[in-house]
């Protein structure tokens, strides 16, 4: 559950619970109010009929004729009275009491204070006080609680109605708000289970609603997308890692099957093994760029040390020797030495595979220069060679492995096709970076970006 659909189902919660209080709160306080209009009515009644109870009777106490106690607008109530003498004697009643009043020993003392009793099955609020001119006597005074009880009865069954409507209306508004808010992640959850199942044409197109939802939806259809192209990219690289293995294996099962049809001459026999053996050379090379760019793939960002850029360059540059002396092509590093952050057999691969490019893409008698200038931060090398150079529709497809490029740069020039991938695979492990840049003149010119030590 979202945090937003738990403050909704908390705010919810906490008004229904805040409304039964308040209906309560107020039940209580409206009953409180007209109980307490009836208690003064009936205490005022009680002091005047105590009053006026000698005169009436001489000796002998009596109970006027007065009406009973006004508590509301409607009229007087019904008056029970009763004045009790000595001995729990009852020397005046009303006519009101159908029975017998109740005994006075199960009153409470004369006090004036109010209080409840019932009288055949009536309901009564009564108020029991002295009567001063005759020691140990004292009246009675009641009157029916119908009308008080009937209101707080329809004053409960309004307050619980109220209450009922504001809890099913709440419920439904919460359960309304609840699923609009959930509508965007059931989506979401939906096109996940189906991109989990294989289907990566799934999007969720998320464009009204609430921001974050829509930024979360923009964000996983941006996944998925970068998701469906690194499988494709797997597959492809899949499927020319197996057509680039088969050339070599073709070629080599051809040469040795052909080689032993019949019996040959000891050159005939050395021609292929020599053919066989540049096929060997070529799958072994094949199957080391493989490994290399698994290994880059699966490791991450790896930790560096710190290593001098122009000692791993010209390692590199001695690496590429033979293929440079055997076009003639001359290779020149221009530049200062800088330390930067990186492994020094990757760093050196890096420079060789392009440098490698470099050499097979320019022509004989060419040069190929490497430029290296150091920043407050960084260390920039440039490779330039002297070869038709790289369109620019294809300076990113370049480094796809395997990629063959639509003019002379892609033609089969003898690389694995992995040089490029492999050297950008590098600079991206230590925080770097291989672009073509675009740069006027002949040639292509490849800028490396690595991170300087401090």
């Amino acid at each position: 559950m979202s945090l937003r659909v738990r403050y909704v189902v908390a705010t919810s919660a906490i008004t229904l619970v805040t409304l039964g209080a308040a209906s309560i709160a107020v039940t209580l306080a409206v009953n409180a109010s007209q109980e307490h209009q009836l208690d003064l009515a009936l205490v005022r009644e009680a002091r005047e009929e105590a009053a006026e109870a000698d005169k009436l009777g001489g000796d002998e106490l009596a109970i006027s004729n007065r009406p009973g106690p006004f508590a509301n607008d409607v009229g007087p109530l019904t008056k029970y009275a009763v004045i009790y003498g000595p001995g729990d004697r009852v020397i005046a009643q009303t006519l009101s009491w159908q029975r017998d009043p109740p005994p006075l020993s199960e009153l409470p003392p004369p006090d004036g204070n109010c209080f409840d009793l019932w009288s055949a099955h009536e309901h009564l609020r009564a108020v029991h006080v002295d009567l001063p001119s005759h020691e140990g006597s004292s009246l009675l005074l009641a009157a029916p609680r119908a009308d008080l009880d009937g209101d707080a009865r329809f004053l409960e069954r309004a307050m619980g109605t109220g209450f009922a409507v504001a809890l099913v209306w709440t419920v439904l508004v919460a359960l309304a708000v609840v699923h609009r808010l959930t509508r965007d992640h059931r989506t979401i959850a939906e096109v996940a289970r189906r991109v989990a199942a294989g289907d990566l044409a799934a999007r969720i197109d998320l464009r009204h609603g609430d921001r974050e939802i829509v930024q979360l939806a923009r964000d996983i259809d941006a996944m998925i997308e970068r998701l469906g192209l690194l499988l494709g990219l797997q597959q492809r690289f899949v499927a020319n890692a197996a057509h680039e293995l088969r050339s070599p294996l073709t070629t080599l099962y051809g040469e040795l099957s052909h080689a032993l049809r019949r019996s040959r001459d000891a050159s005939e026999y050395e021609r292929a093994i020599r053919e066989a053996l540049e096929s060997t050379s070529r799958l072994r090379r094949l199957t080391e760029d493989l490994l290399a760019v698994a290994r880059m793939g699966a490791a991450g960002d790896e930790v560096g040390e710190p290593v001098d850029i122009a000692e791993l360059g010209q390692e590199a540059i001695a690496l590429v020797r033979h293929e440079s002396d055997a076009k003639g092509v001359t290779i020149e590093w221009d530049g200062p030495g800088a330390r930067v952050i990186g492994r020094a057999h990757d760093l050196v691969r890096l420079i060789r595979n392009l440098l490698e490019n470099a050499v097979r893409h320019t022509p004989p008698g060419g040069k190929v220069s490497v430029r290296c200038r150091p920043g407050p931060t960084r260390v920039e090398l440039r490779v330039r060679d002297e070869g038709p150079g790289v369109p620019a529709a294809e300076r990113e497809q370049i480094f796809e492995a395997f990629y063959r490029g639509t003019r002379e740069r892609g033609a089969n020039d003898g690389g694995t096709g992995l040089g490029l991938t492999i050297a950008r695979e590098i600079a991206h492990a230590y925080g770097g970076q291989v672009v073509v840049a675009a740069e006027e003149g002949p040639g292509a010119v490849f800028a490396i970006t690595l991170q300087r030590a401090p």
